[in-house]
């Protein structure tokens, strides 16, 4: 289950928070791994049993010694008569390797699969008797090996064998020398207990060493989740001991004793435990002191619920490890956390009476929000049309106060505490917020030529590459140009060359920008020092430049200080897809909307005469009354509306500085050159 950051960062002692968390998360940095229920937690045993051979359902015969007929690299889908529980999730079907080994899931190995265990493969899971590249043999001394199935037993305690006889240990086509041996899986019902049981083999002819190794064990989801065996040349193969690694193996030999070859009737068990670790662990937000997570319900059915260990260390916990808390659903909200700080998550079953599954084998990591700055008050204005109207706000100490014209995206108009509109003619919402720290831009706003890139499909070759140096950062967001709305899309960030991104943000392109209009994509992930492609996948196609270098914005490196873009799919072809980062460690409140609303049955701007066109604004007004043309005008004479004369300006000027009258209604009177006069109503507020 894919896993997400919210991440959002604050001040400056931060990039000392971001450092410690990163660096000790490297191990963490897919970001995207499938936390299953874990093979690593089957208890194994050895026992010197019986092997007893079956006559079953052929699934392949060699016809031949060359590599086409010798059952080299083959797989056979089998379906199971019950199903088998194996690694917490029931089956009906698997997939049977000539190379040693079976697979669970709908993703069959491929047949050049010699390594069980530890390839990378999608399987959900495999169980390896003998993996690695065999074959076998036909008509040699009369002796013809095979694959067959069959199930014996009866219910509810049947089991499925899977057996290869009388195969070779290593791939070869010799028919002068020739050893075959023997094995099976088998799968119990009920129980969902796996066997491994060998015959030790002989030779059919010659008597050439074979020597080499095999995986022998259990994989999971993925190859970090493993329980296998291990013995080098110099220890004997049936004193085996506990894999260090998924690529640990078993070496043999067909002729020294050691490390020799498994006795006949040897057997490995693999017992699952009774209390499954729950799966698909993940966070879904987090807030400053909160995050909640989710996992999917263990198939052990848990009576007394999940236990949920969470730290900033990330120091796995252990079986007597104290939950940090219980509860019985598979959503969890963790509470009193730290702003701006790293936590590791674990969750495992609580099946009762003190049987407790093992603890998620890898943990989730959630970076929790910053604490931003509270906005204290907002305070809109009402002016008459075509005034300008000035807002105010307030917030705490040492915030910035930004306005902008939209709740979201959107411009930034002004920062401050006021901010004074252009003039209006109708009611007009603002939105203001209150941050500290601070961000910048990395990447051409306006990319200039842009030409449509095509389908942007899983494996796109298209990238962008950016380098962080000294310290994490936090990429907020990024513009991209869509070609089309309603195409759900990815961006996934990958580290260097892995084929598994570090980072996955989904997202619906919802402008169709015909390579003119941005679509900003909030991205709010944090990067260890490194080397990151950006790409685009999943449906739709997006705009890219392909202006030639020295076109805007295309010399590489672009940006500079601790996150720079250092060039692409091919550098000689501009930004692919991605414009305008923003990093930085911004922590912004959300934006609170303001009013200018507009009194349209308020005073007019301006009563003079009208040929002269002088206009008296703003009214209402607050400090000051400007005077559009004052060299028409002898003097200026304000009144009180009972007629009591307040002030006389002899010589007009263009502002009148008549902050100190009291709010309410006067006359200002105009002496015109001309002769004439003119009075015009004005409003202190």
């Amino acid at each position: 289950m894919k896993h997400f950051y919210k991440i959002i960062t604050r001040s400056n002692n931060l990039t000392n928070r971001l450092k410690n968390f990163a660096m000790s998360a490297a191990f963490l940095f897919s970001g995207y791994n499938t936390l299953n229920a874990q093979v690593s937690t089957y208890t194994f045993g050895q026992a010197s049993g019986t092997f007893s051979p079956i006559t079953g359902t052929i699934l392949g015969t060699a016809t031949g010694n060359a590599s086409a007929t010798n059952l080299n690299s083959e797989v056979y889908p089998v379906a199971l008569p019950f199903g088998f529980n194996f690694n917490g999730v029931s089956y009906t079907s698997l997939n049977a390797s000539s190379n040693g080994f079976v697979t669970f899931g709908t993703t069959a190995p491929s047949t050049t699969n010699t390594t069980p265990i530890s390839n990378t493969a999608t399987y959900d899971g495999a169980i390896s008797a003998f993996g690695r590249d065999l074959n076998s043999v036909f008509d040699v001394n009369s002796v013809t090996g095979n694959m067959s199935w069959e199930v014996v037993g009866t219910t509810p305690n049947r089991e499925v064998v899977i057996q290869w006889k009388d195969f070779r240990p290593t791939n070869v086509t010799s028919t002068t020398s020739v050893y075959t041996f023997s094995f099976q899986i088998r799968l119990q019902e009920t129980s969902n207990i796996i066997k491994a049981v060998y015959t030790s083999g002989s030779y059919v002819i010659g008597s050439t060493s074979y020597n080499s190794t095999a995986q022998i064990g259990l994989r999971g989801t993925s190859s970090s989740d493993y329980n296998n065996r291990l013995n080098a040349t110099t220890l004997e193969f049936v004193n085996s001991t506990a894999g260090t690694a998924n690529t640990s193996s078993q070496a043999f030999n067909t002729v020294n004793a050691i490390p020799g070859m498994p006795s006949t009737g040897l057997t490995y068990t693999w017992t699952p435990p009774s209390c499954y670790t729950p799966n698909g662990l993940t966070s879904t937000s987090s807030t400053p002191t909160t995050a909640s997570i989710s996992w999917n319900a263990s198939s052990s059915l848990p009576s007394g619920g999940y236990d949920i260990y969470y730290s900033t260390s990330n120091t796995p916990p252990i079986s007597t490890t104290a939950p940090s808390q219980s509860v019985t659903g598979t959503t969890a909200t963790l509470s009193l956390l730290t702003p701006s700080t790293g936590y590791y998550i674990w969750v495992r079953s609580n099946c009762g009476s003190g049987n407790t599954s093992a603890w998620t084998l890898q943990p989730i990591s959630v970076f929790t929000q910053c604490q931003p700055p509270a906005l204290l008050s907002t305070t809109g204005a009402t002016v008459c049309p075509n005034q300008t109207a000035t807002l105010s706000a307030t917030a705490d100490a040492g915030a910035t106060i930004k306005w902008y014209d939209a709740v979201t995206g959107g411009n930034m108009l002004a920062t401050g505490n006021s901010y004074t509109t252009p003039n209006l003619s109708s009611t007009t919402n603002y939105y203001v917020s209150a941050s500290v720290g601070s961000t910048e831009s990395v990447g051409v706003a306006n990319p200039g030529v842009l030409t449509n890139s095509g389908t942007t499909t899983a494996g796109t070759t298209f990238y962008m590459e950016a380098t962080v140096t000294n310290t994490p950062i936090s990429v907020q967001s990024v513009d991209v140009f869509p070609s089309a709305a309603g195409n759900a899309s990815f961006i996934r960030v990958y580290l260097g060359t892995a084929s598994t991104p570090a980072y996955e943000i989904p997202f619906t392109s919802t402008v169709a920008s015909g390579g003119v209009t941005p679509q900003t994509i909030p991205l709010n992930i944090v990067l260890n020092p490194g080397v990151y492609r950006f790409k685009i996948e999943g449906a739709g196609s997006y705009y890219r430049n392909y202006v030639s270098p020295g076109g805007v914005g295309q010399a590489f490196p672009y940006g500079q200080g601790n996150f720079t873009l250092t060039g692409g799919s091919n550098v000689t072809t501009g930004y692919y897809l991605f414009y305008n980062f923003v990093v930085g460690n911004n922590c912004e409140s959300a934006r609170q909307q303001v009013t200018a609303s507009i009194d349209t049955a308020c005073l007019s701007t301006s009563e003079v005469h009208k040929k002269d066109a002088i206009k008296v604004y703003p009214n209402p007004f607050s400090e000051v009354v400007n005077i559009s043309k004052p060299e028409l005008v002898k003097s200026i004479r304000v009144s009180d509306v009972s007629g009591k004369l307040i002030r006389t300006f002899n010589q007009a000027e263009s502002v009148l500085r008549l902050n100190d009258l009291s709010a309410g209604m006067y006359i200002l009177q105009l002496d015109m050159k001309d002769g004439s006069r003119q009075s015009v109503k004005i409003v202190k507020k």
